[in-house]
Parts: structure tokens; C-alpha cells; sequence
């Protein structure tokens, strides 16, 4: 596994819609390099510390994924989110914490929308720690993000994982495939 790069290392930016603020890890341009015959993508950690609204982010789909547990309020319909589970759903959607029961962080995986490409590129997705999905660096790009600290590395750190690798070893984190 290569190091790309860790939370710890970034300055905070706030989200577009000024509600909050965000940790950008791999932007839309950097995704690019990572994955040329993926759609773009983009991964950031956001800190939640009070409701608001979401910024909206036409064309893209967001995966979300919560360190604790939170309710969202997506196009009017409740969803109690269990922490550490992911939530698919297009970024063109109003979407507001509506409840947090404690400051927690969330990682957030937007995907450009599929298009006319000639030919299709493939797009990113999030597999949450509980999810059951062997992934191999040989089956295309794959990233871990580590979701807590340990001796052996920081919490969020973003590695891709090399065709030495293996079978992806999650350290308690999330896959990018």
C-alpha cells in the first residue's frame, strides 16, 4: 500500500454553501491522475457539529458515510443513518442533518454523473467497513481510508492499494473500488 494522503495534513475549507467545513483529500482534478478511465471524483471529510443544509452538487452522486449516527432529511424523506454506513444519493438533491446526537465527522465520496462518454468510464464506490466485498488491486484502482487511529497509522489516512498487496486488508476503514 502507498500513502496518497492523510486528513492531518490538509487545512479545513468551508463547505460551498458556508455551513460548515470540509477536508478535501482527492479533488476532482487530482482523481484525474489517480483514475484516468474513471468518471472524476472527489473524497472529503466533513466535520458535523450542528444541523444545516448540504451544498448542492449537481452532476455528481455522493456516497456519505458518518463516524456516529445521524438523521438526514433527503428530498423531505427521513433517514436515520447508522454510524459508519453509507448513503447513496444524487447531489442535486436538498439534503439536511436533521438530527446529531454528537459532533462526528463524515466521508464523503462524489462521483460524476454517468454521461454520453464514448466509452463509458466507470465510477467510484464506497464499501463500508460492514459490507462484505473482496477487492483486489488487481480488479482496477482501489483505495483504503482508514476510519480510526492505530499505532501504525493516523485516522483518515487515504492509501492505494498496489497489486502486492493482495487481498485489501481494511484496517478498519473504507474501500474506494
Amino acid at each position: 500500500m502507498r500513502v496518497l494522503t492523510s486528513f492531518d495534513d490538509r487545512d479545513p475549507v468551508p463547505w460551498a454553501n458556508g455551513a460548515g467545513e470540509t477536508t478535501e483529500l482527492v479533488s476532482l482534478a487530482d482523481s484525474g491522475n489517480l483514475t484516468p478511465l474513471a468518471r472524476p471524483w472527489r473524497l472529503s471529510i466533513a466535520r458535523l457539529d450542528r444541523t444545516a443544509e448540504f451544498s448542492a452538487l449537481p452532476g455528481m452522486v455522493r456516497t456519505f458515510l458518518p463516524t456516529a449516527e445521524v438523521v438526514l432529511s433527503v428530498d423531505g424523506r427521513t433517514h436515520r443513518i447508522p454510524r459508519l454506513t453509507p448513503l447513496r444519493f444524487r447531489g442535486d438533491r436538498a439534503v439536511v442533518l436533521t438530527e446529531l446526537g454528537e459532533p462526528c465527522f463524515a466521508v464523503n465520496l462524489m462521483v460524476a454523473q454517468a454521461d454520453s462518454v464514448d466509452p463509458p468510464r466507470r465510477g467510484l464506490v464506497m464499501i463500508g467497513p460492514d459490507e462484505e466485498h473482496a477487492v483486489r488491486a488487481d480488479d482496477g484502482a482501489a483505495f483504503l481510508l482508514t476510519l480510526a487511529s492505530s499505532p501504525d497509522h493516523p485516522r483518515f489516512q487515504l492509501f492505494e492499494l498496489t497489486d502486492s498487496d493482495g487481498p485489501a486488508d481494511r484496517l478498519g476503514g473504507v474501500l474506494l473500488r
